[in-house]
């Protein structure tokens, strides 16, 4: 019945006694290691994967130091492999003592990849800067955009691509944000300034009410930058 209740599990299950000897496996094991049950089986572990690292040995861990670990993403790449985890262990215990620990594991890395591409579609349309005149080019910022945004990166790439263009101001529109968090409000101050370093001078259009209060609230002062309603009025205007 515990052989049948293991195969039926959709995850990943190691489990492993005391002596760190692995004890049972279930198929789902087998694929996402590649490897053959009866070639693990009643092997100690570290004889059955000796080149596995050691931040990736959790299992172990748990025995070792009587520590149970829920890791949502970890990079399991050694060896033949290049994948990511979700992984947690849980002790076994019998009469109180430590018998052994089990590991419950699933692989995501699909879901890291598209995640990944997401994130460099993100970060692509926030720095597509679109020349209008021989003077200006606009950023218009999006809240899916901002919600996926990497600060540091978002900054670094926005300032490349503006100091690649023969501009001299740059329009931001925030129209299409209506709320937003410290990160995003600090990474527009900073990214005027770098404007300035750079030679190029941000305006920034279509400051929602909202995002107004927010950010009066936070603190942040944008006095020195020039600010118009709408983006139709700015570009009028410049």
């Amino acid at each position: 019945m515990y052989s049948s209740i293991l195969e039926n599990i959709r995850s990943a299950v190691m489990v492993i006694n005391h002596q760190y000897t692995i004890v049972s496996v279930n198929k789902q094991c087998e694929k996402l290691l590649s490897v053959k049950r009866e070639e693990i089986l009643n092997k100690n572990i570290f004889q059955a994967f000796p080149d596995a690292p050691d931040e990736v040995r959790h299992i172990e861990h748990t025995i070792k130091y009587e520590q149970e670990y829920a890791i949502d993403v970890m990079p399991y790449q050694w060896g033949p492999y290049n994948a990511y985890f979700t992984i947690h262990t849980k002790l076994i215990y019998e009469d109180g003592l430590v018998a052994g620990a089990m590991a419950e594991f699933a692989d995501i890395t699909q879901y890291i990849d598209r995640e990944e591409d997401l994130k460099k579609s993100v970060e692509a349309m926030a720095t597509n800067l679109v020349p209008i005149s021989r003077s200006t080019a606009i950023l218009t910022l999006t809240q899916p955009v901002v919600a996926e945004l990497t600060p540091g990166l978002f900054i670094e790439k926005t300032l490349r691509a503006a100091h690649s263009l023969d501009v001299s101001k740059i329009i931001l529109d925030v129209n299409a944000i209506y709320e937003a968090n410290d990160i995003f409000y600090e990474s527009i101050t900073k990214l005027a300034y770098g404007m300035q370093l750079i030679g190029k001078e941000m305006i920034l259009t279509g400051f929602r009410p909202a995002v107004v209060r927010q950010m009066t609230d936070r603190g942040f002062d944008l006095r020195g930058l020039r600010i118009y309603p709408t983006l139709m009025r700015a570009m009028e205007l410049n």
